[in-house]
């Protein structure tokens, strides 16, 4: 039977607050095969400290995780400053890995790399990514995770250290930057996913009829900027800078309902040209590629969280991991600890630890991705 437990500290102390997190977590999990370990950057050179007290405490081997913008657990949250999320995990098949040079390899040397330390999954098994996305190519980086982990479930976030350091990736207790940690938990059944983006199209799908590079120039025959600042509607059409902010384009990944909640990557505008009536994404569209115009709205959001968790909740889980962008919490939201007392009201007792990355990893479509301004939730059955 799986068992887990969940614990978070806050204190300032490496080693008191991985006692406190251990402890916590260790009561309703005391023999665990592994452990999730995601820990802000304010730690500093305790970190190795913190980790070791961890796997001590624990009595673990599979020490997995990285550092983070803020965690989650145990129905709370924590942004910046110190703290940290202990997600242990009993009763399951758990293996830990560490890919290290991640921006080194091509797709194909990382989709070996990945399916040597990981072995043959199945769609039963939920495999954890959590890279250096500062490092990433993209492309190269999904292609190397559908070669290398098959019909595996894959979810995750980038790490994050906003303390102007390179983040930080653990599988044992020695941290270290430029690598992809993951954690491979073996389940009886497939997880259940769910996401949430909390945009809400304010366009149809258009179709890209001229681009250039990252610039789109023209969507549907017009000036791709005029179109934009249509949708933006107000002062945030004559501000494009903080129109950026918030509005922002939908990629759909699914033929049905494209624009339906999970059926497209949001990606923000990360330039604009007035001469040419023009804006940049940071991907590349060419023509004939399909977008719309979405609005990024925490009233929508916390809808969208809502329907997204009603029927997870239906069921009890023995676990949840939560994987969150840090442009949400409560610099969006404007309340600490929103996004967490969601997670308890729906879950209640189940043991949800996470964190909030710069990024977000998980299925849209059926396809992994590389998400944004989204959350992913991950559910193991009993």
């Amino acid at each position: 039977m799986v068992v887990a437990g969940v614990g978070i500290s806050s204190l300032g102390d490496p080693r008191a607050a991985a006692e406190e997190a251990a402890v916590a977590a260790g009561r309703t999990c005391a023999r665990p095969e592994a452990a999730l370990v995601l820990a802000t950057p304010g730690y500093g050179e305790g970190l190795r400290e913190l980790l070791e007290t961890v796997a001590g405490c624990l009595g673990v081997d599979v020490l997995v995780g990285a550092t983070a913008h803020g965690v989650v657990g145990d129905g709370r949250e924590y942004e910046g400053g110190t703290a940290l999320s202990v997600l242990a995990l009993g009763g399951i098949e758990a293996r830990g890995f560490l890919v290290p040079h991640v921006a080194d390899l091509d797709a194909d040397e990382f989709g070996e790399a990945i399916a040597k330390r990981v072995g043959a999954t199945g769609p039963e098994d939920l495999v954890v990514v959590l890279p250096d996305t500062g490092l990433l190519r993209p492309e190269s980086f999904l292609q190397g995770l559908a070669a290398g982990l098959g019909e595996a479930c894959v979810v995750g976030a980038g790490a994050v250290d906003a303390l102007s350091e390179p983040p930080l990736q653990w599988c044992g207790t020695q941290p270290g930057s430029g690598a992809a940690a993951g954690l491979v938990v073996r389940a009886s059944s497939p997880p259940r996913l769910g996401i949430t983006q909390g945009t809400r199209a304010v366009t149809e799908l258009m179709e890209v009829t001229r681009s250039r590079d990252h610039w789109i120039l023209r969507l549907d025959g017009r000036p791709a900027l005029d179109v934009y600042r249509e949708a933006a509607r107000g002062p945030l059409a004559d501000d494009l800078s903080r129109a950026a902010r918030y509005v922002m384009a939908a990629l759909p990944r699914r033929s049905e309902e494209p624009l339906a909640p999970g059926g497209y990557l949001v990606r923000a505008p990360v330039g604009f040209s007035t001469a040419e009536r023009s804006l940049a994404l940071p991907t590349v569209l060419e023509p004939g590629s399909l977008l719309a115009f979405v609005h990024r709205e925490p009233e929508t959001a916390r809808r969208d969280l809502a329907e997204m968790l009603a029927p997870l909740a239906k069921r009890p889980a023995a676990l949840g991991l939560w994987f969150d962008c840090m442009a949400r919490g409560r610099g969006f939201f404007g309340v600490d600890g929103l996004e967490s007392a969601y997670l308890e009201r729906a879950l209640g007792p189940t043991p949800v630890g996470g964190m909030f990355g710069s990024c977000e990893i998980g299925p849209v479509g059926g396809v992994t991705e590389l998400l944004t301004y989204s959350a992913v939730l991950a559910l193991i059955d009993g």
